[in-house]
């Protein structure tokens, strides 16, 4: 068993006497016992994801509530929410695709601007191009879909981006590993399919 008592034995610098000190921990309920914080000061992590759904769904939910009469998953968004009875799978198919277009379409200008100039080593252009997808993508697709809740090919289509737990805006974060895991995502299909 272990003592609440301890003995660190220390040695005066000016003398050779020993000094011992002694720590005891106050009773409980004593006035001096240390207070723990309380939790509700504490930043509670929620784990949630983020889904695509209708622009004009979360309008109508904004302006005229849920449906009445209705029992309501735990989750937004999901298939079968009716808070949110539009589809959007197709939707977000084009999305992707209009998104995944004006990355290449930058990557293609990028490249073609580096590779016009005069003693620029063929990497150069290849690198530039790579660059200029990656910066765009990470732009449209975490600090743009961030600011407005969709990237461009999202909002062209009609799409948001919510909470599942809150349906609210996603955070910077969340987003952010999100690019992350598609990044990786992507390397790993590449990869394998060599």
């Amino acid at each position: 068993m272990r003592s609440a008592y301890r003995f660190p034995p220390k040695i005066h610098p000016a003398s050779s006497i020993l000094i011992t000190t002694m720590t005891i921990p106050p009773p409980p309920g004593h006035p001096h016992q240390p207070v723990t914080e309380v939790a509700s000061r504490e930043r509670v992590k929620t784990r949630f994801d983020v889904e695509s759904v209708r622009r004009r769904d979360v309008r109508r939910l904004r302006q005229y509530g849920p449906p009445p009469g209705v029992s309501f998953p735990a989750k937004h968004g999901r298939a079968s929410d009716p808070r949110y009875p539009s589809p959007s799978s197709f939707r977000f198919g084009v999305g992707f695709a209009i998104d995944l277009l004006l990355h290449l379409a930058a990557a293609v200008g990028t490249l073609g601007a580096l590779a016009g100039l005069p003693n620029v080593p063929f990497w150069y252009p290849l690198l530039g191009g790579v660059g200029a997808y990656v910066a765009l993508s990470i732009i449209n697709r975490i600090f743009v879909q961030w600011a407005f809740q969709a990237t461009v090919g999202k909002a062209l289509v009609g799409l948001c981006m919510i909470r599942d737990d809150t349906g609210g805006r996603p955070t910077l974060w969340s987003l952010t590993k999100l690019w992350l895991f598609g990044l990786f995502g992507t390397i790993v299909n590449v990869l394998t399919s060599w």
